[in-house]
Parts: structure tokens; C-alpha cells; sequence
């Protein structure tokens, strides 16, 4: 569901947002996304599988190739795994996307944020341990920048995210059988 405030046409159009520094290390290291940005989403799923299998697939940047749709290419994920601070590239769509990680929780929350075309945008997921061994993931996301309200949606950046966490989920439990 969208969570970019009601305003109109015009003024989500010019919204260009905070400084990218002040995205990262107020917002995504803080826990929150930009929710005036022209473009916002959070959607979230159940999977079967428990938290430290979801977690191996998100944090393993250099397999998101492998599952996450759209995704290309990476590079500087390294074979660590995702760390705060680490700088990464990535190729979404064909399009390249800049990032940095905010915040890496262990099987608890991953978080982002990244530039693409003049846009700056904070991505944040969270799982959260289910009483039956499952695991609830939620992703939520905000990008802004100048213009992008004309040519990209919220119900757009949604179907985005629910592809990848459908994706997630399908591989996650078929890692836990």
C-alpha cells in the first residue's frame, strides 16, 4: 500500500527530498523511509521459511542475481556478505543503482539507500520471527527526486516489491524443505 502523503500532482512532481546523506543516516539508519517522497510502498509476506534462510538469501548481495527479478548485475557485494557502511553497485531493470547499506541486523533488518537517474531512495526490509517457525518480511520503500511522480508510481514501486518478495518466499522455503 502506498504511503506517500496526499498532495497533489504538482508538488509530489518537484519533491526533491532531503540530501542523500541525511536519507542515510536519519532515515534508513533510523529505521524509516521517506513518506514524503513522491513515491513510497510497503507490502509484506508470509513464508514458511524461518528468519536465518530469509536472511542468507537477502544479505548474500552477490546472489540477488540469481532470484530477485530485474536484477542483472552486482558488484561490490564481497564475500562478506552485507555490511554497514558497504558500497555496492547493481543493475535493476538496465538501469545501474548506486547503494550503500544503512542498517544489517542478522536475521532482523536490512537496510539501504541508493541512487538511480537523479533520484535518491531508502529500502528497508524487516523480518520478523513467527510463532510457528515462519518468518513475516516486510519491505517498504521511498524514492524521490524531481520529475519522478510523472513517470513512475507508487502501484508501480509496489509490484516491484511484492515480485520480490514472492520471489523471496518461493526460494526461501524451497531452501528450508
Amino acid at each position: 500500500m502506498p504511503v506517500t502523503e496526499q498532495r497533489s500532482l504538482l508538488s509530489r512532481a518537484f519533491y526533491v527530498g532531503p540530501p542523500l546523506r541525511t536519507l542515510h543516516e536519519e532515515y534508513a539508519k533510523g529505521g524509516r523511509i521517506d513518506t514524503a517522497a513522491p513515491v513510497t510502498a510497503v507490502c509484506g509476506i508470509r513464508t514458511a521459511a524461518p528468519p536465518a534462510v530469509v536472511w542468507r538469501l537477502l544479505s548474500d548481495l552477490d546472489g540477488w542475481p540469481g532470484w530477485v527479478p530485474g536484477v542483472a548485475a552486482m558488484s561490490g557485494g564481497g564475500p562478506g556478505g552485507a555490511v554497514p557502511g558497504l558500497s555496492f553497485r547493481w543493475k535493476l531493470g538496465g538501469m545501474t543503482i548506486r547503494s550503500t547499506m544503512a542498517v544489517v541486523t542478522p536475521e532482523r533488518e536490512l537496510c539501504w539507500t541508493g541512487l538511480l537517474a537523479g533520484t535518491r531512495a531508502v529500502h528497508r526490509f524487516r523480518l520478523v520471527p513467527l510463532p510457528d517457525g515462519g518468518t513475516e518480511v516486510v519491505s517498504e520503500e521511498s524514492i524521490g527526486g524531481p520529475l519522478l511522480a510523472l513517470y513512475y508510481s507508487s502501484e508501480r514501486l509496489e509490484q516491484v516489491l511484492r515480485a520480490w518478495l514472492s520471489a523471496l518466499k518461493t526460494l526461501a522455503e524451497e531452501q528450508t524443505r
